[in-house]
């Protein structure tokens, strides 16, 4: 189950770690999963080199792998007899070889694929020229879209698609995203006509530019449309370093919030706690927001004191005050009575997602038993499809009180960040 939780994942680095072990110990299929995270890792000599049997192929994914990984390997290293040989046995034990077919014996495949394209299948369209095809991004294995946002010889607004993808889904970093953007722009088209493409482009362009002004615009406009993208925390990290200093430049005055949403959503807590000392009256309201990722500091204390005159000069709603003093109450963090208040003055939101009954009851009973796994699950169950941004705020609260209860402190502060984030009003592009 920890394999297949990190197949889902893409998380591939673990993943070969993991499944080496397994093959050293002889486990039945884990040379064959090993040699095909191998592959997805881009380590293709490894993977070629993994000694594979098919007496204990393992589920249907390793016997899979088992029977078309020695055909990739064969056909990449020119031996062509080998590679329809091994295809023929491959066939011959029940696998389906429909785009290895197509790449060994030039067999045309009509239409776009029917059904989700994994490591395997990209491998082969790509030694039959057809891995340029760009319904594969939608389609991809999460163990495919890491590869394909590293694959260098992957087409640029192929890579960039799968790049921008992995990243909406955790499986690629904003580090990583930032040398995607960087090492397509270079082959893309002058006049590029994706959103990933021009992204990418404004990208390369903002690391290269010398007016603070344009610079402090290049990122606002970045940032709000990874936004749009689902990616804003990716991009986020991958602006960070681009973003330091302009805050304090005259002719970047404006930009001051959106340094403040930079540094929050990649992580660098004391910048943006910096940033908000020069982000006026309205911007001193943020610091309610980054309360969260440090409940118990000095400075939180000094904002939750000031958090009435604070909320009420920055104009923040009541029912973004709800969900503040729902989400530090499930912290453990002592809410100051006027702010509770305050926000009681307005009727607490009814919207959100709310799961079924006794879903909750089963969270809390899991998190007392210490069950860590099995709070997770129930925990991202309770906050429902949109994640804790739009779960209703009991769901919220029992979710975080959840996750501190086994211990999953920061994860619940993170988290309750990004459930206040998603509703904090901005000034800007944003």
């Amino acid at each position: 189950m920890r394999v297949a939780a990190l197949e889902w994942a893409g998380r591939v680095n673990e993943l070969t770690e993991m499944l080496q072990s397994l093959a050293e110990a002889n486990e039945p299929g884990a040379a064959a999963s090993y040699a095909l995270a191998l592959l997805a890792a881009g380590r293709t000599e490894d993977a070629c080199e993994a000694q594979l049997s098919s007496e204990a192929p393992g589920d249907a994914s390793s016997k899979r792998a088992t029977f078309l990984i020695p055909v990739y390997c064969a056909a990449l290293s020119g031996d062509k007899d080998s590679a329809r040989q091994a295809l023929n046995v491959a066939r011959g034990n029940g696998i389906y070889v429909g785009f290895a077919a197509s790449a060994i014996e030039g067999q045309p495949r009509r239409g776009a694929p029917t059904k989700n394209v994994d490591v395997l299948d990209y491998l082969f369209l790509k030694l039959g020229q057809a891995g340029n095809r760009p319904e594969i991004t939608a389609r991809a294995s999460p163990e495919l879209l890491f590869l394909l946002a590293r694959d260098d010889e992957a087409p640029a607004e192929l890579r960039l698609a799968a790049a921008e993808r992995a990243a909406s889904l955790n499986i690629i970093d904003g580090e990583t995203l930032a040398n995607v953007y960087r090492e397509a722009a270079q082959r893309l088209p002058k006049s590029p006509q994706s959103p990933a493409a021009l992204r990418a482009k404004l990208f390369v362009a903002l690391e290269g530019q010398t007016s603070d002004k344009v610079r402090a615009e290049s990122i606002d406009a970045l940032l709000a449309s990874g936004r749009d993208a689902r990616i804003e925390i990716p991009m986020a990290q991958a602006i960070a370093q681009a973003s330091n200093g302009l805050a304090q430049d005259t002719q970047a005055a404006n930009f001051v919030e959106t340094g403040v949403r930079v540094a929050a959503l990649a992580g660098d807590d004391q910048t943006a706690w910096d940033l908000t000392e020069f982000a006026g009256a309205h911007g001193r309201g943020w610091q309610l927001l980054l309360v969260t990722t440090d409940p118990l500091s000095e400075r939180s204390r000094t904002a939750l004191e000031s958090g009435v005159d604070i909320a009420l000069t920055a104009g923040l709603p009541g029912a973004l005050l709800q969900r503040l003093v729902t989400v530090l109450d499930a912290l453990g963090e002592e809410v100051p009575i006027p702010l509770w208040e305050l926000a009681a003055k307005t009727p607490q939101p009814g919207d959100g997602y709310l799961p079924a009954t006794g879903a909750l009851s089963t969270l809390k009973e899991a998190a007392d038993a210490g069950d860590v796994g099995r709070t997770i699950l129930l925990a991202a169950c309770a906050f429902g499809p949109d994640g804790p941004q739009g779960a209703h705020l009991i769901a919220l609260g029992d979710g975080l009180r959840a996750l501190k209860r086994v211990g999953l402190d920061a994860e619940a502060r993170r988290l309750a960040f990004e459930a206040l984030y998603a509703h904090w009003p901005a000034r800007g592009k944003v």
